[in-house]
């Protein structure tokens, strides 16, 4: 066989190749959209409806997609809401992360603003209301939003010590994951009495989370020294 004709043979081998590899990202990137349509069609529905009143049709059907091809992506709507909550923790985190407790005249005021902009956060986002914090969460969702309430914490502690000097404590993540917990239990308690997180409650909220914290910290801490 002449080189010529192998050289063209190779040719043709590559060209398959790249078609092969184009046509599967272009099928990878269908069903990542068709994913993300799926999620976000989950969150509208909790926006709008009770979380128990939703179903994995219910979401295919508001996504505009068979509900056959939504079990390609999702065997049931536990599985949608998982994936819609793991969004929502993201969106919460970076929202805290732009509080600042730069003018805070001390960490209670700092605690105190932050619970606020929780609860700001969860007004404004029903979804994430009844997702995370609400009297239906699924317990499976609950656990794994646990793991989030962890780097809340640290988001917590690491805004109060960029303006103040904390102690050295013995446990400091589980520390300030129990105050977290706490204040989402005032939060929860809003919503079951009031459909959202009330003013009375959020400010019940940042006085409990204080009051567990002085457990740990003294009352006045000095104020951090520029880096």
């Amino acid at each position: 066989m002449s080189e010529r004709r192998l050289r063209a043979m190779g040719r043709g081998g590559n060209t398959d190749r790249q078609r092969v590899n184009g046509s599967a990202r272009r099928t990878q990137e269908r069903g990542r959209a068709r994913r993300a349509i799926l999620v976000e069609a989950s969150r509208k529905l909790l926006r709008e409806r009770e979380i128990d009143e939703i179903s994995l049709t219910d979401v295919a059907d508001a996504a505009g997609i068979p509900k056959s091809s939504a079990y390609h992506f999702f065997s049931h709507v536990l599985d949608v809401f998982e994936a819609a909550a793991s969004e929502m923790e993201t969106e919460i985190l970076k929202d805290l992360d732009s509080v600042s407790a730069a003018d805070c005249a001390d960490w209670r005021q700092a605690v105190n603003r932050f619970v606020g902009r929780g609860a700001a956060f969860f007004n404004a986002n029903r979804d994430a209301m009844q997702l995370l914090i609400g009297p239906k969460t699924p317990s499976a969702i609950k656990l794994k939003d646990r793991q989030n309430d962890f780097a809340i914490a640290g988001l917590l502690k690491d805004q109060i010590s960029r303006s103040f000097e904390l102690p050295e404590l013995a446990d400091t993540p589980e520390i300030f994951f129990r105050a977290i917990e706490i204040a989402d239990l005032f939060f929860g308690l809003s919503v079951i009495r009031h459909g959202f997180i009330t003013e009375a409650f959020t400010d019940e909220a940042g006085r409990a989370t204080c009051a567990y914290l002085s457990l740990y910290l003294p009352v006045v801490l000095p104020r951090a020294q520029p880096a």
